[in-house]
């Protein structure tokens, strides 16, 4: 059975250990993943040891400004703002514009480099914040979102992000917004996978926690997004 309070206390400890008085560079979108592990981390150590970032862009919907304060009156931690805009745009400016799909993955390696940046100046870790369906799904851009030191979510499922979101007091705004990577204007997740996450979740547990396949097009579509996204999931191959 789900228990959200041991779930916390084992990422809490988790956090912990893995930080050792390290400074915690996270990047904050207004989605509930990267929500929750900021109020994880808000529970788990001192909060003066945490730099959150915001790196809005173009794409980036006012609402998502206005449940940026709410986390911060959430969390109380202080959220800073950097819109990377102007670096994408100095990018397009030397490269060239190519299709929706590729300058997306460019906005979110932007992010993760400032991340970095960060983690250098403070000598910190990033933390990450990709759950298991997205991990199982390769749902994140290689180098980008998926860069990290630490992923403290990475074995919850979705549809568990949501539960300890709720446990944990995340703003309602947050919880119930349609979750979308923003990396182009409309994106949203579950139009890409033609399906909701409490569906996808049920598949994927069936496939991967219980060991059942079923012959239908929705286990097929999934367990073919799980083979084609493989190389995400892999260290870079060398020579033994």
């Amino acid at each position: 059975m789900f228990n959200e309070d041991e779930v916390v206390e084992k990422i809490k400890t988790f956090l912990k250990s893995r930080l050792n008085g390290k400074i915690a560079v996270l990047g904050v979108s207004s989605g509930i993943d990267s929500s929750l592990v900021l109020k994880l981390l808000s529970v788990s150590i001192n909060t003066n040891k945490i730099k959150a970032i915001f790196m809005p862009d173009r794409f980036t919907r006012e609402s998502d400004y206005d449940d940026i304060k709410a986390l911060e009156d959430n969390t109380g931690i202080r959220i800073e703002t950097i819109n990377i805009e102007p670096v994408f745009s100095s990018y397009i400016s030397i490269l060239g514009h190519t299709d929706k799909k590729i300058e997306g993955n460019l906005r979110s390696r932007i992010r993760a480099t400032i991340l970095y940046y960060f983690a250098n100046q403070y000598n910190g870790l990033v933390i990450g914040t990709t759950n298991r369906t997205e991990y199982l799904l390769g749902y994140y851009t290689k180098f980008g979102d998926g860069a990290c030191d630490i992923e403290p979510i990475e074995f919850l499922y979705k549809t568990d992000v949501r539960k300890i979101s709720k446990y944990l007091g995340i703003p309602d705004s947050i919880i119930n917004k349609k979750p979308s990577a923003g990396l182009w204007e409309n994106q949203y997740d579950e139009d890409e996978l033609s399906m909701p996450y409490h569906r996808v979740d049920q598949i994927l547990i069936d496939i991967f926690d219980k060991n059942i396949r079923k012959d239908t097009d929705d286990y097929k579509k999934i367990i073919g997004i799980y083979n084609n996204s493989e190389h995400k999931r892999r260290m870079p191959e060398t020579l033994n």
